[in-house]
């Protein structure tokens, strides 16, 4: 597992073999990059957890509270809910919810073959909005398409199972992203402009930070990954979404910052050195610049 004990990290990383493991099974083959569960299978995470692996889900029975990177969201029967790779994540312990969920690996999805171009830009509305209500026609409709998915995996594998579960993924995503152009009409305050090479960018940006920010926090860092000048950059960043990579890399470390103060035994000074501040005073002034607090008083917060 890749994580240590829990007194000496508060945010635990389960990749998806570990996460079947959890719930009692043993993946092999297909399953080890790709599951899916109705009803029967839940999750409890009381602790924030990071999974290396997507994850679609819609309600069946029940509610909870589902904490994503440190927001509350409430879902019940017919909400769908979408958390990808590197995001913090937590379940309220106690409650009655089901769901019928798809998880695949970042892996697997890197493999789809899927038209980026067109679905993206209406995917990427979830890293505001992971979870939206849906109608019971469209739940039962997208929840149809997580099953011939898992009616597949149980199938003896074959030479071409990969192949058939890829499509079967495919139709899904498109199936999903058809439910979520829907609720962007519904909301326009989401909606996007077309995808364009800027948006691409942005995209990868993003992907670059939720693997890097722990140890990089300057705009010419990702500017250089991306091939870009950090001044085009911070064009194109605040143009696509409203905020600075200034913003964005204060967001992904100060929620890390947050969750550690506030879930591990770590001192501030060993939080400071995982999130490669030269040492606690600089921390203490970037914690607080960006809270209004100090570490130690968020810390003492109950």
């Amino acid at each position: 597992m890749n994580n240590t004990t829990s007194n000496e990290k508060a945010i635990t990383n389960f990749t998806l073999p570990e996460l079947l493991a959890m719930a009692g099974r043993k993946g092999n083959g297909l399953t080890n990059e790709c599951i899916t569960a109705d009803s029967d299978l839940t999750f409890q995470l009381p602790y924030p957890c990071r999974i290396d692996a997507f994850i679609v889900g819609i309600g069946t029975d029940g509610e909870t509270t589902v904490t994503f990177n440190l927001q509350d969201y409430r879902i019940r029967r017919n909400s769908m809910f979408v958390f990808s790779p590197q995001s913090i994540l937590q379940t309220a312990p106690g409650e009655h919810f089901r769901a019928h969920v798809l998880i695949v690996s970042r892996e697997m999805m890197q493999r789809i073959n899927i038209d980026t171009k067109h679905i993206m830009p209406v995917l990427l509305q979830f890293g505001a909005h992971p979870c939206i209500e849906l109608t019971e026609e469209e739940s039962r409709e997208v929840r149809n398409f997580f099953s011939l998915v898992g009616q597949e995996l149980r199938t003896p594998e074959t030479e071409l199972s990969r192949d058939i579960v890829g499509d079967l993924l495919s139709a899904s995503i498109y199936k999903i992203g058809s439910v979520l152009h829907r609720y962007v009409r519904e909301h326009p305050e989401t909606e996007r402009p077309p995808q364009t090479r800027a948006e691409e960018y942005f995209k990868e940006f993003i992907r670059q930070l939720g693997e890097h920010f722990r140890q990089e926090r300057s705009v010419g860092y990702y500017a250089q990954r991306l091939c870009i000048t950090p001044k085009y950059l911070t064009t194109l960043v605040k143009r696509i979404s409203g905020r600075s990579v200034s913003e964005w890399i204060d967001t992904f470390v100060i929620t890390e910052a947050k969750t550690l103060l506030k879930y591990s035994n770590l001192s501030i000074q060993e939080i400071a050195y995982q999130l490669n501040f030269p040492n606690q005073s600089f921390f203490g002034s970037y914690f607080k610049r960006n809270t209004g607090m100090s570490p130690s008083q968020y810390k003492a917060q109950k």
